[in-house]
C-alpha cells in the first residue's frame, strides 16, 4: 500500500524531497504538479547553463503540466542563486501564461532554504532559514516508510549498471550456450515456425522465471541467458510486454515479481543485449510512477541498441511527460492498432513503431535540450 508522508511546511517537504525522489538533488529544479490537493507530477531536471536553454526548457515544463491537467505547482531549485533563481522565475513564467498557479518558489542551498514569494522578514529573512533533515519527522516517516535516499543520481544509476570482469565472462559463456540452444530449437522450421517455436518456448521460461523471483529466488546465468536470446525475438518480447501489462493491473502481487525479474535481467544481461529487458522495466517503471527509473532504465537500452524502436517509443512517452492513463495498455493497443495523436504528431503506440524522425530516440527524450529530466505520475501510486 503506497505511503502517506504529512509534510509541515517547506522545511519538511525539502527533508522528505530526496526520499520521494530517490537521491539527494543537486543543481536541480524539481517542480511538483498538484490537481486538488493531491500530488500527481514530478519532474526533475537538471539546471540549464545558458539563457536559451533555460527559456526553451520551461516552455517544455508549462506544456507539460498543462497537459496533464495540473492546477498548481511548486517549484524547488537546489544550487546557488545566480544559477536557480533565474531558472525558477522562467518556468514560474511558463507555468503562469498557462493558468497554473504556483504556489511557492523555494531555493535551497548548503542546508538553508529561502522563498522566493515571501517577503515578510520575519518569516523568510535575507539570510535564509535553516533546516535539518536529520531531525526532520518527515525524514522520519519515510524511513519507516521504507524510502531511501542515496547521495545523488549516478548512485541509483549504479543500480542498473550491467556486469563487469568475472560476471560478464560468466554471462558471455552462458550466452553463447543460449545462442546454441535457439538454434537446435528452430532448426528446420520454416518462419512461421520458428517464431511459433520462440514464443513457446519464452512463455513457458518467462512463467519459470516470475514463480522463481515471486519466491524470492533468482535465475541462474543460464537462464538469464535464455530469456536474453529469446527477447531478441519480437513475437516474444511483445508477448512479454503484455503479459507485464497484464500482471501490473492486477492487485495480488504479480507486479513485484516483473519488476525483481526485470531489474536482475537488466544487471545481468550482456550489455549489449539488454535493451529488450531495459525498455520493460522501463515502461514497468513508468506504468507505476517511478520517472527517475524509467529514464535510467531507458539509458541503459539505448546504450545497448540507440535505433531500438521499442526504446524510441518509450523514449517519446517519457519525453512528451505522458501518463499512464493516457496511454491504454499495450497489449489493448496491439489488438486494435489504435492510433493516437499525440499534441501535433500522430503515434502508433506498438512496442515496434519505428522512429518518427531521424533525430534518434535519445534526442526526442531530451526534447532537443541537451538536458537529463525525471518525470514521475502518480499512475496509481505516489509519484516517485
Amino acid at each position: 500500500m503506497a505511503s502517506r508522508l504529512r509534510l509541515r511546511g517547506p522545511a519538511e517537504l525539502l527533508s522528505a524531497m530526496p526520499y520521494l525522489m530517490g537521491f539527494h538533488p543537486v543543481d536541480s529544479l524539481v517542480a511538483l504538479g498538484l490537481r486538488g490537493s493531491g500530488l500527481h507530477l514530478q519532474l526533475r531536471g537538471d539546471l540549464p547553463d545558458d539563457h536559451d536553454a533555460a527559456a526553451v526548457l520551461a516552455e517544455h515544463y508549462g506544456r507539460l503540466f498543462r497537459r496533464n491537467a495540473i492546477d498548481g505547482a511548486l517549484l524547488i531549485g537546489y544550487g546557488p542563486p545566480e544559477r536557480a533563481e533565474p531558472f525558477l522565475r522562467t518556468v514560474s513564467a511558463a507555468m503562469s501564461t498557462r493558468g497554473i498557479a504556483v504556489l511557492d518558489m523555494l531555493r535551497t542551498y548548503e542546508g538553508r532554504f529561502w522563498s522566493l514569494l515571501c517577503e515578510v522578514p520575519g518569516c523568510c529573512p535575507p539570510e535564509g532559514r535553516e533546516f535539518d533533515p536529520a531531525t526532520s519527522i518527515a525524514a522520519a516517516e519515510a524511513t519507516l516508510a521504507g524510502l531511501v535516499a542515496l547521495p545523488d543520481r549516478a548512485a541509483v544509476a549504479a543500480a542498473f549498471a550491467g556486469p563487469v570482469g568475472p560476471a560478464l565472462e560468466a554471462m558471455e559463456e552462458a550466452g553463447n550456450r543460449a545462442h546454441l540452444r535457439v538454434l537446435r530449437l528452430v532448426a528446420d522450421r520454416d518462419r512461421a515456425g520458428v517464431r511459433a517455436a520462440v514464443v513457446a518456448a519464452g512463455r513457458v521460461a518467462l512463467d519459470a522465471a516470475l514463480e522463481c523471483y515471486a519466491a524470492g529466488r533468482r535465475l541462474t546465468d543460464d537462464e538469464v541467458a535464455w530469456l536474453q536470446v529469446l527477447l531478441l525475438v519480437v513475437d516474444f518480447r511483445d508477448r512479454a510486454w503484455e503479459r507485464l501489462d497484464r500482471d501490473v493491473r492486477r492487485t495480488d502481487g504479480p507486479g513485484e515479481a516483473h519488476q525483481r525479474l526485470w531489474t536482475d535481467l537488466v544487471r545481468r544481461c550482456e550489455p549489449s543485449a539488454c535493451a529488450p529487458a531495459a525498455t520493460l522495466l522501463a515502461y514497468l517503471s513508468w506504468r507505476t510512477g517511478n520517472g527517475l527509473h524509467a529514464s535510467l532504465a531507458l539509458d541503459r537500452a539505448l546504450d545497448a541498441d540507440p535505433g531500438y524502436s521499442a526504446a524510441g517509443l518509450m523514449a517519446e512517452i517519457l519525453g512528451r511527460g505522458l501518463s499512464p492513463r493516457q496511454v491504454p495498455p499495450i497489449g489493448r493497443l496491439r489488438r486494435r492498432r489504435v492510433t493516437r495523436r499525440v499534441g501535433a504528431r500522430a503515434l502508433t503506440f506498438s512496442p515496434h513503431t519505428p522512429a518518427p524522425d531521424g533525430s534518434g530516440p535519445r534526442a526526442r527524450l531530451c526534447s532537443g535540450l541537451g538536458v537529463a529530466g525525471e518525470a514521475g505520475h502518480d499512475g496509481g501510486r505516489p509519484a516517485r
